[in-house]
């Protein structure tokens, strides 16, 4: 477990107070159930709060957040080697390209073909200063920021962003949700916030390496109504169920 809010954690885009709290890893040893605090090496990300992380393999990767301090967010791209605990930087924080600098995303793992992706959706951030919009993504605007519904791959033998094609019953731009894998090709998104309203939607997202299919779910006889503004749930899935825990809503 890395980074998040921390009261002490200091308000500055980076300082070496700032690096050495962000350079431990809190690990948990499932068997005897003990935490521990264990060093990094290489640079943190600087995205420490609302990040997205996804695994494959050995490797654990973060992207985005928010930098602690007013105005920050971030769209770089990280790994972290559970064997080395060394972190490595793959994509650094850039206006001109990739996905929008944000907090509040998501992020999974994909295999298609025999080539491994990160798919990154949705979230929010500055609304000026950030990357060029996505061809066919929404953006919906408050005073400073932005949420989005645009859908990026990172293609791990290549360094490479791609904005695919996207079909079917696109999300609206949200943020605050809960992305899933179901295989290595799909996932299942559910809740989360919209500009109008917090969201019990779900959409099944199926993936190739170029396009991505999103399907809303029906919803007969409001069997999820009680989970209406659930943002930053839980889900899970096995073999033909889906679970769905707690969030909290206003």
């Amino acid at each position: 477990m890395w980074g998040g809010y921390q009261p002490s954690l200091p308000k500055v885009h980076n300082d070496e107070k700032k690096k050495s709290m962000c350079s431990v890893m809190e690990v948990c040893h499932l068997r005897t159930g003990r935490w521990e605090q264990k060093p990094t090496t290489g640079n943190p990300p600087l995205g420490v709060r609302g990040y997205a992380a996804a695994a494959i393999g050995r490797e654990i990767f973060y992207f985005g957040g928010y930098c602690n301090h007013p105005g920050c967010y971030h769209n770089s791209l990280y790994s972290f080697n559970v064997d080395t605990f060394n972190w490595k930087e793959l994509s650094p924080t850039t206006s001109h390209h990739g996905p929008m600098m944000k907090n509040y995303c998501d992020m999974i793992a994909i295999k298609v073909n025999g080539e491994d992706y990160l798919v990154i959706i949705g979230g929010s951030g500055p609304s000026s200063n950030n990357t060029p919009k996505q061809p066919g993504a929404q953006y919906s605007f408050d005073i400073l920021n932005q949420q989005c519904n645009d859908i990026h791959f990172y293609k791990l033998s290549t360094g490479q962003w791609i904005s695919p094609t996207v079909t079917g019953d696109r999300p609206p731009p949200i943020d605050e949700f809960t992305l899933t894998s179901i295989n290595n090709s799909s996932a299942i998104l559910f809740g989360g916030d919209t500009a109008n309203r917090d969201s019990n939607n779900v959409y099944i997202l199926n993936f190739t390496d170029t396009s991505v299919n999103c399907s809303k779910l029906s919803n007969p006889g409001g069997s999820l109504s009680s989970l209406a503004g659930k943002q930053q749930a839980a889900t899970a899935q096995e073999i033909h169920s889906v679970f769905f825990l707690c969030g909290f809503s206003f």
